[in-house]
């Protein structure tokens, strides 16, 4: 389970978000990023309720904490990031949401270049 420092949760580091950050749009997901001063990486969930009812809205932050949060892939440091997912990541598999948020966060520097 992640830390809680590592974590975005109050409104003033959203709204932040909101004014400072760059979007990045999938077809499953927007990814909203900014850099930050601290010395780790934070992350945010927003799965409000037009994405549907709470079974989905909890599915959907599953699969992203699963994805970013537990070691498979190293984000780039000092970096605050919020993922919003689109109502097409429902009918996804959890492989199609990996490749997909492994290619974008690649694309837009958002991870770390591990050595092959």
């Amino acid at each position: 389970m992640a830390r809680h420092r590592h974590v975005l949760r109050n409104r003033l580091n959203f709204q932040r978000m909101f004014d400072e950050g760059t979007w990045v749009r999938t077809e499953f997901f927007k990814i909203l990023h900014r850099p930050n001063a601290l010395s780790h990486n934070r992350i945010g969930i927003m799965a409000g309720r037009r994405f549907g009812n709470a079974v989905r809205r909890n599915r959907a932050k599953r699969m992203f904490r699963e994805v970013t949060l537990h070691g498979r892939m190293e984000l780039a440091e000092h970096r605050d990031l919020v993922f919003f997912p689109k109502r097409e990541m429902d009918t996804a598999s959890f492989q199609e949401i990996h490749q997909t948020m492994e290619s974008t966060l690649e694309k837009h520097g958002l991870v770390k270049k591990l050595p092959v």
